[in-house]
């Protein structure tokens, strides 16, 4: 009973350190039928924990079809102290295959913050993959973890995901 005790506290004095995502998700509901997901993820304290994995679904329809996965990041330029933001992306499809991929957001140019100022913070965008294929059609889950050593990543006030669908350039893939 003490045992089970101290692993309740345990677990529960780890979720509150992480602290979690305040408020909800926010979704773009735009007009374009091409776009399946545009979420955003706002930490608390601009601070993303290591053991807290964002979580966002998708559905896909067809497998067949070709899609661009774009990241956004808004950082507090005055805490954040990386030149790059890495971090893990696991995609589980409706059938429990997983796909775990590590890409990283460049943040800087030549010592330059890349991107835009808005409301305060630093917001960098990235097309990480610019032909993605699903390949099984029904919800996918994406989870997204933050991949430094620091277990409280301090000065990331937001990450975001966009999902759309795009069409095969062969002419650019050639040209690249």
């Amino acid at each position: 009973m003490k045992l089970h005790l101290s692993l309740y506290f345990l677990v529960l004095t780890t979720l509150a350190a992480c602290g979690g995502t305040s408020g909800n998700p926010s979704v773009n509901n735009t007009q374009n039928s091409d776009i399946l997901i545009s979420e955003e993820r706002t930490f608390d304290h601009n601070t993303w924990c290591t053991q807290s994995p964002e979580v966002f679904e998708v559905n896909i329809s067809n497998v067949d079809d070709w899609f661009s996965i774009e990241y956004t990041i808004a950082l507090d330029t005055a805490i954040y102290r990386y030149e790059t933001v890495p971090f893990y992306t696991d995609i589980y499809t409706p059938d429990g295959v997983h796909r775990h991929m590590t890409p990283e957001i460049p943040i800087k140019h030549y010592g330059r913050w890349k991107g835009e100022t808005r409301d305060g913070y630093q917001v960098i965008s990235k097309v990480l993959y610019e032909y993605f294929a699903f390949n099984k059609a029904g919800k996918q889950r994406i989870e997204v973890r933050q991949a430094t050593s620091q277990y409280n990543l301090e000065g990331i006030h937001s990450f975001g995901i966009t999902i759309k669908k795009v069409e095969l350039d062969f002419e650019k893939m050639r040209n690249s």
